[in-house]
């Protein structure tokens, strides 16, 4: 029983250590980016058929050491039904998000964000509906760094606000608690 505990021990620790190899490989070193200010964002556009989305999300952020970042990103989002039938109705949602995040391993890092919105929908050019909405984000991503220093960043979030309760638009803008972020800073 010790032996095969034994063989078993030594081959998880050279495979340990071969994926510690492999991984230092793939990973580019990060550069110092200590007391730096980041700019940069995202944007997204979307259609399918009737339906038409826009979304404008600049960011800027402050180094305040290596691996720590805070910033704010500003928001703008806006989403679209054309019906002929039934009228056309619009979401336009402004807002800003605080964020920080810290990076736990060669362009792996941990998100946390705040962001605050007010929403306003229009059917046939009557606000129908106007609130606040306040999302909580947490989640990871990763960067891949150029040799310039400017990256490009994906972040999976979790949005802790959110309810389920989509049909009422009780809880926040947002049609699911998953969200997929792609974005450039410099």
């Amino acid at each position: 029983m010790m032996k095969r505990f034994g063989i078993i021990a030594a081959l998880a620790i050279m495979l340990l250590g071969f994926v510690g190899k492999a991984s230092a490989q793939f990973l580019p070193d990060v550069p110092d980016m200590k007391g730096r200010v980041i700019y940069g964002g995202n944007f997204g556009f979307g259609m399918s058929g009737n339906y038409l989305t826009l979304s404008v999300a600049p960011q800027v952020g402050y180094r305040i050491f290596s691996p720590w970042e805070v910033g704010v990103r500003g928001i703008y989002d806006l989403t679209c039904n054309f019906d002929r039938n039934y009228g056309n109705t619009y979401g336009h949602y402004f807002g800003v998000a605080p964020y920080t995040n810290f990076q736990v391993y060669k362009g792996i890092f941990l998100h946390v964000e705040d962001e605050v919105m007010y929403g306003f929908y229009r059917w046939n050019h009557e606000t129908v509906s106007n609130k606040w909405y306040n999302s909580a984000f947490v989640g990871a991503g990763y960067r891949q760094y150029s040799y310039t220093g400017s990256f490009v960043y994906f972040l999976v979030l979790y949005n802790l606000s959110w309810g389920g309760l989509q049909t009422d638009g009780l809880d926040t803008p947002y049609a699911s608690p998953i969200s997929f972020r792609v974005g450039y800073c410099f």
